[in-house]
Parts: C-alpha cells; structure tokens; sequence
C-alpha cells in the first residue's frame, strides 16, 4: 500500500534525531505530558502507572489532559494501580464512577462530557472495561508486573505477539501497535526495561510529517476525496487516504527497521516529530479552515492574492524541515472523519516576520495541543 522515499527518510529522520537530542529549535524545554508531574520512584508501581496512563492515548485528546487528570484518578483511588486490588474489588461500573469523581474534582464540582467523565468521556464504558480486563490480564498472566511483558525481549514485534488480543489470552484490549508502542518508549525514557528497536508511534502527527514531506508515498494507494454530506464540498478531489490499522501498522513496522539500519533513536525521533506537527504544523493558515470548517485556503488563491492574515508569525520560520515539507494536511478530516486529505502545496510566506532581539527566539503555539 506504501512507499518510502528513502533518501528523503533518512534526512528527515537524520535531522529529527540530531534536534531532540540538542533540545534546540521548537524542541528546546519542551516537557513531555509524561512528565509534567514526578511519576513513582518505585520502577514496579512507575510501570503500572505508565501502563494505565498510556491506555487513554487515542483520538483527538490533548495528550496532556489525560495525564493530569490521572494523577487526580490516582490520588484519590490508589488502589486502582494495582491489578490485584482491581480484580478483587473493584467492577467497570465502580471504575467509570471514579472517572466522574475525578473529574469532578478537576472541575471543582462539575462533571462534563460522556458519564460526566472530562477528558476521558471518549467512550467512558469501553476504557473502563478495558481498564478492568486488562488488569485481569495482567494479574492472571504477568504476575500484576508490566515489566514481566517485556522479559527477554529483543525487538519490539516479539513483545507485541505477546500481548496481541487477537491472537494471545495473554493480550491487552484497547492496545494495538500505536499504544503499545508509547508504553514501550515510557518505559525505555523512565530505563524500566532496556531499549530494544521499537516504531514511532505513528498517530495523525507522524503521518503529516511523513507524507507532507514526502517520505511517506501514497500515490498509489491515495485516491481523490468524494465528500459525503457531512463533508465539506471543498474537500472534493483532494488527494485522501482512509486511515486503517493495516495502513498504521505498515508504517510503524517500517519505521522500526528503517530506524534501526540507520543507527538512529526512536526515542529522539518520536518527541521530535510529535512536537514539529502539533506546536507549528497546526499553526500553519493553510491548515485551518473557514465557515465551520467548510472552507480551507486555497494555495493557487493566496499566492495570486497574498491573502495572509495581519500580524501572522510563520511557524515555518521555526521548522527545521520546512525545506523536505511540501504539503498541507490538515488535522480535522483525520480526527473528525479518519480521513489523511493533502488539501494543497504549502505555499511559503513571502514576507519577512518581524523579529525583536529577545522576544522572537522561540515559537508558541496559541492553539490547544492534539496528539
């Protein structure tokens, strides 16, 4: 289904590792939504947290919402950490009323969204379910310890097979390659289990990059975009792809080894890439839309019209790849309807931004943050 361009991989690969590895640019004091808060000391119960922490890590959250509203969930319930308590005491019904008392604290008393559940009221029932299951898994088949998943392991697909629900009693719902390819990155940072090749994990962030720039192709599976009603008309003939977790796993098999034949981290790679597409990719003009999402700019219109906004920053003065990126792919199609559209060329700023000396040194996103 794809093709990889691999000269232009490995400079975008190349380029990612070396800028999270120095923290310069956009990267610079960035902290990841897995540490925004100290994590337990003890490397048993840090890897139980990460594991739950890391199941809510899907759709179109703010990433560091779920985090913060875990260390709530977890101040309260404690209990709820650990598998052996959960498949004794505790039922999904009892989990999703905690969701809403966790929340209700967050928001001083109001609960919002599915079940009164905040940032977790995505599907409410079926992350409590898999909360409670999972724990039933992990208490039954690896000794209540994450960790014991990972034992032996030398690359990342053998630790999959293990826990593959399809295919595995032993396995994990709700945790497919993505999932559990965060959970295992986690727990190679906090250096819980030792580091073995893994894939990024390729969510909306990755698949921009990758196929903006060009190291991703997918001429010959992509196919022009024909709206239905729900859809924005403007959208019609537009380059599109609908996402499934055989075109994902594609990509995050090759990743894995592409990654390794060429000596670099995906530990660097995965924050950095992250990072670039939420914080200035989302910045960009062409990527939002007008008339409640009907309408997106038109590259040929705003380079015959220079139609900028006043005042307009130019995240792509901040990008280090803005050289290899040459396409826009804007993030609601894929969060509203799984759709990856390239809506147009990205049309480069033709004036010069306004610096001043120790003020413009780093870019800031003023939207919400999406993972």
């Amino acid at each position: 289904m794809i093709k990889i361009d691999k000269e232009k991989a490995l400079r975008l690969f190349t380029i990612l590792d070396k800028l999270w590895q120095k923290k310069e640019g956009i990267c610079e004091g960035v902290v990841l939504p897995q540490n925004l808060q100290s994590n337990p000391s003890d490397p048993k119960e840090c890897a139980l947290w990460l594991f739950y922490c890391s199941l809510p890590m899907r759709g179109g959250l703010v990433s560091e919402d779920p985090f913060k509203w875990m260390y709530v969930l977890k101040e309260l319930f404690p209990e709820m950490f650990i598998p052996e308590i959960v498949c004794r005491e505790w039922t999904p019904e009892k989990i999703v009323n905690a969701f809403q008392v966790a929340t209700k604290k967050i928001l001083n008393g109001n609960g919002v969204g599915i079940s009164g559940s905040g940032a977790m009221g995505y599907k409410a029932d079926e992350y409590a379910g898999a909360w409670f299951g999972n724990s039933v898994v992990l208490h039954k088949y690896w000794g209540g310890d994450v960790r014991n998943v990972f034992w032996g392991v030398l690359d990342f697909e053998e630790a999959f097979r293990r826990v593959d629900y399809r295919h595995n009693e032993a396995g994990f719902k709700g945790m497919r390659r993505k999932i559990f390819s965060l959970l295992a990155i986690f727990l190679q940072e906090k250096g819980i289990i030792p580091v073995f090749p893994t894939p990024i994990p390729i969510d909306f962030h990755a698949m921009r990059i990758l196929w903006g720039t060009e190291a991703l192709i997918l001429n010959g599976c992509a196919k022009p975009f024909m709206p239905k009603e729900k859809h924005p008309k403007s959208l019609e003939g537009r380059l599109s792809i609908r996402v499934s977790e055989k075109f994902i796993d594609q990509i995050a098999k090759w990743s894995q080894k592409f990654l390794r034949e060429n000596n670099l981290s995906h530990l660097n790679v995965n924050p950095a890439i992250w990072v670039l597409s939420r914080s200035l990719c989302s910045e960009h003009f062409q990527t939002g839309s007008r008339k409640d999402g009907n309408e997106y700019v038109d590259a040929e219109a705003l380079l015959r019209n220079k139609e900028w906004p006043k005042n307009y920053r130019n995240p792509c003065k901040y990008c280090d790849i803005e050289k290899l990126c040459q396409w826009i792919i804007p993030a609601a199609p894929y969060y509203r309807w799984g759709y990856l559209i390239r809506i147009s060329e990205r049309v480069p700023f033709p004036y010069e931004t306004m610096h001043l000396p120790g003020l413009d040194l780093k870019f800031r996103s003023r939207r919400k943050q999406r993972r």
